[in-house]
């Protein structure tokens, strides 16, 4: 039995005022374990949407169809129950906002430790030394003092990491991190990949980023995913898919770049509520043909890439 995470046929929406949100649409992904797989694409591609659906802690008026597969199970037909002996242990989740993942009149120490305590059954005093620890891993200068302190009291970036800390105190399998680097300045972002990079060489970990922070992802990610409105438009090992970029879309992100030619993308995406027809690129895409507006083009093999386009239908 292998530890991969399989998406079969995932489609999230939300029912909404304005009408329903169509973030994911019909995604299959093979996410290997061993490996940092790294998920990349524009603010509201539905990178978040999907990290989240893993857990299935998504907002109430989420509506998931498919099926996300762990160990031979169904992630998304797991009991309550079934699913918190997963969450946190075997699998992890590090949201992308700290001030919204912290509870502001707990210490944080307590916060991180406290999934340590009920999955491990340690004493208090195992915890708190644990947790000192993680901090420490995450290059904190004066871990028992921060331990000790209110999210308040630490910076944006110092509650960052405090959150990753959080996110890895019991080594998971899985850890699936959102935006981990957000915020950080570069010295302390080198030091948290590191860490990452660490825990997959010796807990082995398995990692699914999610960033806009492509320099990162090229340099620490195994296999990279690009999604675009809530579809995937290209996969591949992350060398190859930064040197050899497939997808317009794919060349678009990273010509973009600032240390690149800083070419800013063309257009906006669409609206999620009101999905164009055919391939979703399109309206953007300076390499668009008639049957790109009509027909949304399958995922396919592509000199050991998967890319969706009809250039190389």
């Amino acid at each position: 039995m292998d530890n991969n995470i399989y998406l079969q046929d995932v489609t999230i929406s939300f029912t909404t005022k304005a009408g329903t949100v169509h973030a994911v649409n019909h995604v299959d992904l093979n996410v290997n374990s061993g490996e940092i797989t790294g998920m990349i694409g524009e603010t509201g591609s539905g990178k978040s949407v999907l990290g989240m659906s893993v857990l299935r802690l998504l907002a109430a008026n989420s509506l998931i169809s498919g099926s996300i597969i762990y160990k031979n199970s169904d992630l998304l037909q797991l009991a309550e129950k079934e699913l918190n002996q997963i969450r946190g242990k075997v699998i992890s989740f590090i949201p992308q906002n700290p001030d919204a993942a912290f509870d502001p009149t707990m210490k944080i120490g307590k916060q991180i430790i406290e999934g340590f305590l009920y999955h491990d059954k340690k004493s208090k005093a195992a915890g708190i030394s644990h947790g000192i620890g993680q901090l420490q891993n995450y290059s904190f200068h004066e871990p028992q003092k921060t331990f000790n302190s209110y999210p308040f009291q630490l910076s944006g970036g110092m509650r960052q990491r405090a959150l990753c800390a959080m996110g890895t105190v019991l080594s998971p399998k899985w850890i699936i991190a959102d935006e981990p680097t957000k915020g950080l300045d570069a010295i302390i972002r080198q030091q948290v990949s590191q860490v990452f990079l660490e825990l997959k060489k010796t807990a082995n970990s398995s990692i699914l980023l999610i960033t806009h922070d492509l320099r990162l992802a090229q340099k620490i990610c195994d296999t990279v995913i690009v999604l675009y409105a809530g579809t995937v438009l290209e996969q591949g090992p992350a060398g190859k898919l930064f040197d050899e970029p497939l997808h317009p879309y794919t060349c678009g992100l990273i010509d973009a770049q600032p240390h690149r030619k800083l070419l800013p993308l063309s257009g906006m995406p669409p609206s999620l509520i009101n999905l164009p027809a055919g391939c979703k690129f399109h309206l953007r895409c300076s390499c668009r043909k008639d049957i790109c507006c009509l027909k949304e083009p399958a995922l396919l093999e592509v000199n050991g890439q998967w890319v969706r386009c009809w250039k190389y239908a």
